[in-house]
């Protein structure tokens, strides 16, 4: 297994480690599971090492490789139990997408959390005229849309350019922020949250294909387990982590009016679709949209 993120980061805790560890007694010697993490592949070229079998199992978020396939990204846009997501039918259309790389999926782990963004100065409005915000590509098409100056930096870079004054603000993952101690140099963080965050766990076609029915069983029976499980449990973790730090004084949550927050939350979803999936995957995109109209219908968002 190739893994996007190390231990530093609670997701990769308390998702890909006991999935590693629940394979391996499950099935008690007839696998050996093991995993690197980005120390071995670089997070936004790991999708090739996958597709010629390099590894059998890669962990990571489908923004690391819009260029390539982009269908997933959908599922970032979403909030919900991933057993709903699997019983709407998004898994058909997410193989169907990764088809092109020699893969499929095998599960993904919704963190029960969004994204937020961190900032030096608190704001009133869903409006970031004259802010230098830290992006990627799933972040850039909402902060342009609200009137931000998007900077590109990576996940290690965002403290020292918070601290520097080279951003004003980082997107990111709700719960990265507070792995990473990003309030020690910018304190508030932005509600509400927006989207889900999803990461995707892809399995090699080939090998998935020479493995007998029940190593696959048992490798889909564990992902499920864990898809509920992980999420419950990194919900807590957040509110808890939350909980302590804004008792504490260290992190002050920036609540926006309830109609800036409608407004944020709207740009994300109509930018991301529009910029991102429906752009690049003209072919599934349009379906994919279609499921998820239909999914926040009857899955709150907020």
């Amino acid at each position: 297994v190739l893994s996007s993120w190390g231990t530093e980061q609670s997701y990769t805790r308390l998702f890909l480690v006991p999935w590693v560890e629940r394979v391996n007694q499950r099935l008690d010697g007839k696998v050996q599971v093991t995993w690197v993490g980005p120390e071995a592949v670089p997070p936004f070229e790991q999708l090739q090492p996958l597709s010629v079998g390099m590894f059998d199992v890669l962990y990571t978020h489908p923004a690391y490789h819009t260029g390539e396939v982009a269908i997933c990204v959908g599922m970032d846009l979403l909030k919900g139990k991933v057993s709903d997501k699997r019983a709407a039918g998004f898994f058909e259309i997410l193989d169907e997408g990764y088809k092109k790389v020699n893969a499929k999926v095998l599960g993904l782990n919704a963190l029960g959390t969004g994204y937020t963004v961190m900032l030096k100065k608190p704001i009133d409005k869903a409006d970031f005229s004259g802010l230098k915000l830290r992006t990627t590509p799933s972040y850039e098409p909402m902060v342009k849309a609200l009137n931000g100056a998007s900077v590109r930096l990576s996940t290690p870079e965002n403290y020292s350019a918070l601290e520097k004054g080279v951003v004003d603000g980082v997107c990111q993952t709700a719960l990265s922020v507070l792995d990473l101690k990003l309030y020690e140099v910018a304190k508030y963080d932005l509600r509400p949250l927006y989207g889900e965050v999803t990461q995707v766990f892809l399995v090699n076609s080939n090998s998935w294909s020479k493995w007998p029915k029940e190593i696959k069983d048992a490798l889909e029976e564990v992902t499920k387990e864990l898809e509920e499980e992980a999420r419950i449990k990194l919900i807590d973790h957040h509110s808890a982590l939350i909980s302590a730090l804004t008792k504490s004084g260290e992190l002050i949550l920036n609540e926006l009016p309830e109609a800036e927050a409608e407004k944020l939350i709207t740009t994300y979803y109509d930018r991301s679709w529009d910029e991102i999936v429906l752009k690049f995957e003209p072919k599934l995109g349009p379906k994919m949209k279609s499921l998820a109209d239909e999914f926040i219908k009857v899955h709150s968002q907020r």
